[in-house]
């Protein structure tokens, strides 16, 4: 019984704060385009964000236009931007210490490529709290990209783009849907907008 209160506590908090820190589309005059302005993360306030319970799939379409062409040095240039994903709460043994989704969670990484004038896209998860990144695809600026992260509960498996499954270890049921992220561990160089179709 306590396992369970504890349970819909965090799943009650977890709702509230994505209500409180995300702004629903019908008040911004573009919807579909996500910002993030100089120096920032993320978008304040949030956008695109949201809890689901037991989700299979995560999918949009992504365009990355011209702001995301970016240069903020050699020491970062290989660090990942995010842009949806998934981080998973619930479980009786939860660290409170660390944001869910750096504990048990997958997103789908972003980063301009300087050399092949493209957009990285790959894995980005947490296992246990032990990051797992690699790349699968490259997107061109302007072009709409279709991104799906699979989740399969049977076999304990993520899978980003249609790359290698990566094996997970929780059996956590409840998520909140992570938006536009900038770093790694620099900000915004500039203004950076993605168009993200749920």
């Amino acid at each position: 019984m306590t396992t369970t209160r504890s349970i819909l506590r965090i799943m009650l908090l977890g709702f509230l704060v994505s209500m409180n820190a995300c702004i629903p589309d019908l008040f911004v005059s573009e919807p579909e385009w996500v910002v993030v302005e100089a120096g920032d993360h993320e978008p304040l306030p949030k956008r695109k964000t949201g809890v689901l319970i037991e989700p299979s799939e995560l999918s949009a379409t992504v365009t990355f236009d011209s702001t995301c062409i970016y240069d903020i040095g050699s020491v970062d240039e290989q660090d990942w931007n995010k842009v949806i994903g998934l981080g998973f709460v619930g479980s009786k043994d939860q660290d409170l210490g660390a944001a869910p989704h750096q504990v048990d969670g997958v997103r789908v990484g972003w980063r301009w490529n300087p050399q092949r004038q493209r957009i990285d896209l790959g894995a980005y998860a947490y296992v246990e709290g032990k990051r797992i990144d690699f790349k699968i695809a490259e997107a061109k600026i302007n072009e709409p990209t279709r991104l799906v992260i699979k989740i399969d509960y049977g076999r304990k498996l993520y899978q980003v783009l249609g790359g290698t499954p990566i094996p997970f270890t929780h059996d956590k049921k409840f998520a909140y849907k992570t938006g536009l992220y900038f770093g790694g561990s620099q900000p915004a160089p500039h203004r950076i907008r993605v168009k993200i179709v749920y």
